[in-house]
């Protein structure tokens, strides 16, 4: 077992690892209220998607019902990770395209989670890729991305429209 576990670390790709590090940094920055411009706030989000696509494009067949499963997950994630931070505060900061929000402590233990299975799905399809191509295993992948996805395009969403909709508030 402890072959398997180190051949695995061993053979995960380095941008991986990068990847695991800048999700640890952007959650633990979560946790402290801050101001953040609306750019910085897009990184976990264009990153989600990205790596989902990649994986929608590399590992499955695009058809209708992949896309729509996809969407499905995506819209919801979309709504949980709106209705997450639905009660926290947020507002427009002085700082050009720039949010003050409060800290969000869901952010860590979801990134975590979302590159946990990410990672392990990644793993099973390097050594035993047909497990992916059964119809449960690729829908639970599939919705899984996307509900991930979801969850930060949620936040982001709802950080959009309060600064699109909030007015500016000045340093205090």
């Amino acid at each position: 077992m402890l072959d398997f576990i180190s051949g695995v670390l061993i053979h995960t790709p380095v941008w991986v690892y990068l990847i695991l590090l800048f999700l640890i940094s952007r959650g633990i920055r979560a946790r402290k209220p801050a101001t953040v411009a609306l750019e910085k706030l897009a990184i976990v989000p264009a990153l989600f998607l990205i790596w989902d696509i990649y994986d929608l494009l590399v590992f499955r067949t695009l058809t209708l019902a992949t896309g729509s499963l996809w969407l499905a997950g995506l819209l919801s994630g979309a709504a949980m990770g709106y209705i997450l931070i639905k009660g926290a505060i947020v507002s427009r900061a002085a700082a050009p395209r720039s949010i003050y929000r409060s800290a969000d402590y869901s952010s860590l233990p979801i990134m975590m989670l979302a590159f946990t299975v990410k990672y392990v799905l990644g793993v099973i399809s390097a050594i035993a890729p047909e497990t992916l191509q059964r119809p449960g295993a690729s829908a639970f992948a599939i919705i899984t991305g996307g509900l991930f996805a979801g969850v930060f395009v949620g936040k982001f969403v709802r950080y959009v429209r309060v600064y699109l909709s909030a007015p500016v508030q000045q340093a205090g």
